[in-house]
């Protein structure tokens, strides 16, 4: 190991397991989840290896927490547009902006958390997304939306927002569209539109319309 090993200040062992974090974060977004190693951590940091696991007993936990950490600011943006927006649809679609738009940003983090190993942040950050979209679209239905069944609406709205994050991370950059703020943009829309304009329970007239 090169250069001198680093130690936090007594009573700071908290500031270092921050920087160990953002040395995690960073070989993350870098080099995707291989390079996120306890020795590639330790070696960033200039501390021994011994140094990581007094703060992160595994590569598992130090991938939970850096998956957590990133995925907390997520929350934060959702919620700014949430309080911009006094429309309950608009707010719905602004968030499914933010939503994609977060997890084209961050995608070695979203494909562990979302699709990946990263099992105990994945409970913890599905649950809350979905329970942070359903109410949003219970906003909607104190609006006058009709909708008749939030949760299941929620469903359809979380499965096409993921999608349309996991149509582009799970492929080679070059192949993503060159705006990726209209797509996150159109994506949004086709979502929200989607799910409401399928959640009310279908007429007679619609339901006769549709066996001709």
């Amino acid at each position: 190991m090169t250069g001198s090993r680093v130690r936090a200040p007594k009573g700071q062992g908290g500031l270092l397991r921050e920087q160990l974090l953002d040395i995690a974060g960073q070989l993350l977004e870098d080099g995707g989840p291989d390079a996120l190693t306890i020795r590639a951590v330790a070696t960033s940091a200039r501390v021994t290896p011994p140094a990581v696991y007094l703060h992160f007993a595994s590569k598992s936990e130090l991938v939970h927490a850096t998956c957590l950490r990133v995925w907390s600011s997520l929350f934060v943006e959702l919620e700014a547009v949430s309080r911009a927006v006094p429309d309950p649809v608009t707010a719905l679609h602004e968030t499914c902006v933010s939503y994609i738009t977060f997890g084209l940003r961050h995608p070695s983090q979203y494909r562990l958390v979302m699709d990946g190993e990263a099992t105990e942040a994945s409970r913890q950050n599905a649950d809350a997304c979905f329970r942070y979209f359903r109410d949003k679209v219970a906003a909607c239905v104190d609006a006058g939306v009709p909708v008749e069944s939030p949760t299941e609406t929620t469903r359809l709205l979380c499965s096409a927002v993921h999608g349309a994050v996991s149509l582009l991370i799970h492929q080679e950059r070059d192949m993503w569209p060159p705006d990726t703020a209209r797509y996150a943009d159109r994506a949004a829309s086709s979502s929200v539109h989607g799910a409401l304009l399928s959640a009310s329970p279908p007429s007679l007239s619609t339901v006769a319309a549709l066996r001709v």
